[in-house]
Order: C-alpha cells, then structure tokens, then sequence
C-alpha cells in the first residue's frame, strides 16, 4: 500500500461542531454518510473519492513498474481544528500482465494493477521507490497532487470564515506499508525536510494492511501539531521577549492546539503498539510536552511582568 497525508490547520477562527464538520465533509460526496466519532476526541472522515491513474512505479532495482488502476482520497477533521486529506491505493500484481478496460480498474477503488511483468520481491521495491525524496516526474504516481487538490478544495470552501487563529504551513507524511508474515508490525519514522515526512510500516498479515492508512493518518497529525508549536516558537523569537507581538504569537497555541494531543486514540487496536517505538524516538509526546511548557511558562512570565509593571507605575 501506498499512501500520502496532507495535514493543515482548518482555517476557520473558532473550531467546528459536529454539523458543522459533517455539512462541511458531506459536500464532497453529496448523500453520503460521515463517519464520526465523538471522544476522547472529535473525528470525522468523509467517504473516499476515486481517481483514475496510468503511472510508473519507481523501483530503485529497474527503471521502473508500469501500473494502471485507481487511486482513493478522503478528508478528515481531527478536533474540530486539524483538516486533512489522505489518498491510498494498494498495489497488485495484474492478472495477465496485459492492460484491461478502464470498467474493470474503476470496479476497484483504491487498487492499482500491475501491466509489466515483475519478479516476487518488487513489493519491497516499489515500497522503497515511492518513499525516495524528490518531486513526482509526469508519468511517476503523484499521490501529492491528488491528495493538495481535494485538501484546496475543503480549505477554500464558504462554510468557513478564513479567520487562520495561528500562521502555519501544511505537512506532508508519505507512507508505504508491505506485510511481512508472522512478524509484529514496525515502523519506521524520517523527516526529509521541514514539511516533509516519510514513514515505512511493516505488518504481519495481510488483513492489516487496512489498518495502516488510519495509522498514519494520526501520526501526521501529531506530527503537525509539533511543526506548528515548533514554528510559532521560532516567530514569538523574532519580537523581544515577553512583548505583546510575541505573546500574540503564542497564545493561540495554548487556545485552539494544546489539547489536540491524543496519539492512539483512534489507532485501530492492532497497531497501537506502533506508537512505544515513536515514544521512545523521535519521542513525540515528550517532545510535545517540551514545547507546550516552553509556549505557557513564555505567555505566564509575559503576564507576570505585565503585572508588576502595572502595580509599580506612579498614579495620577
């Protein structure tokens, strides 16, 4: 499986309900049913939408694999706050090896089929190729692009004010995930730039790869929320300390992002366990906490002086 995540703030001033969220999803696919759920804390995924796609698989062993099928995108509002958009598809071998009318790959929504004969192992490979870094050529699969448009879609909609509480750059997690039978999924996490990430999991059967997309799914969430708190630090530095532009600047992460923290929350059971490993490196929640601390204990010194320079002024 093959799959990337867009991950941005919702831009919206005051965080959505939940008609709100479903009326704002249900746009895309008119009729259809949002998933929701309500605690520990609010999720909502819309119905995917399909996208027919002719491409070339890189596969650092070979030029490259030709492949043929669809690729499914759907969108997401984690907390009211965080919007994403997520494609997959699932990469399998081709009956014959032999192009077949688009009715029989629309039929499969999210599966991509080989035409060019492949050997056992190009599994790995074709894993391997679509987490290498650089931009996606003309004929190469470009999960990017399906997955900005539908991500500038939702952000540019009416229902919301455009009223940003925070400046913040969107994220991008690209992930591949392949089954190695018998073994306890794995995970490996990297950052390759400041909005970009890549992330290779491995499953014991095949009955989990379906779990994975959920998965990272969090995870780029959480990651974006670290690049967000992170960011507004760097900018609160560009003022003096304690001054009004800089407690500006980090107030509304502790107003509208502080309590968006709930990694596992919503991993399907089966790969929970996934999150000990990022715990311990990269270490998200206590780098998390880092962060947090460092914005509330900058805002609280800010309003002590505040105060004593308040009560230390000469009175009319």
């Amino acid at each position: 499986m093959l799959g990337e995540v867009e991950t941005c703030l919702l831009p919206t001033g005051t965080a959505l309900r939940r008609e709100e969220t479903i009326d704002l999803l249900g746009q895309l696919m008119p009729d259809s049913t949002i998933f929701w759920r309500e605690r520990p804390i609010s999720l909502a995924i819309s119905p995917p939408t399909v996208e027919g796609v002719d491409c070339q698989l890189k596969v650092p062993t070979r030029t490259s694999v030709r492949a043929i099928g669809t690729v499914a995108t759907r969108s997401l509002v984690f907390g009211g706050r965080v919007l994403q958009s997520s494609s997959v598809t699932r990469v399998v071998a081709g009956a014959n090896g032999q192009r077949q009318t688009w009715s029989h790959y629309l039929s499969r929504a999210g599966v991509l089929e080989t035409v060019s004969k492949i050997a056992k192992d190009t599994g790995t490979g074709v894993a391997e190729g679509f987490l290498v870094p650089g931009p996606a050529s003309d004929s190469t699969l470009d999960l990017t692009s399906i997955a900005n448009r539908l991500l500038g879609r939702i952000r540019m909609d009416s229902r919301l004010d455009q009223r940003v509480p925070l400046p913040s750059e969107a994220t991008r997690l690209r992930w591949a995930a392949r089954v190695d039978r018998g073994n306890p999924p794995s995970v490996r996490f990297r950052l390759q730039d400041d909005r970009v990430r890549a992330v290779l999991v491995t499953v014991g059967s095949a009955a989990e790869l379906d779990d994975v997309q959920r998965f990272c799914e969090d995870l780029a969430v959480h990651d974006w929320l670290l690049t967000a708190t992170s960011a507004a630090i760097d900018q609160s530095d560009l003022f003096p300390p304690g001054s009004t532009e800089s407690v500006a600047v980090l107030l509304p992460v502790l107003r509208h992002l502080a309590h968006v923290w709930m990694p596992r929350a919503h991993t399907p059971p089966g790969l929970r366990a996934l999150w000990d490993g990022l715990e311990e490196a990269p270490g998200l929640t206590a780098g998390r906490r880092g962060l947090v601390d460092q914005v509330r204990d900058r805002v609280l010194v800010a309003a002590l002086d505040a105060l004593r320079h308040s009560r230390t002024m000469p009175q009319d």
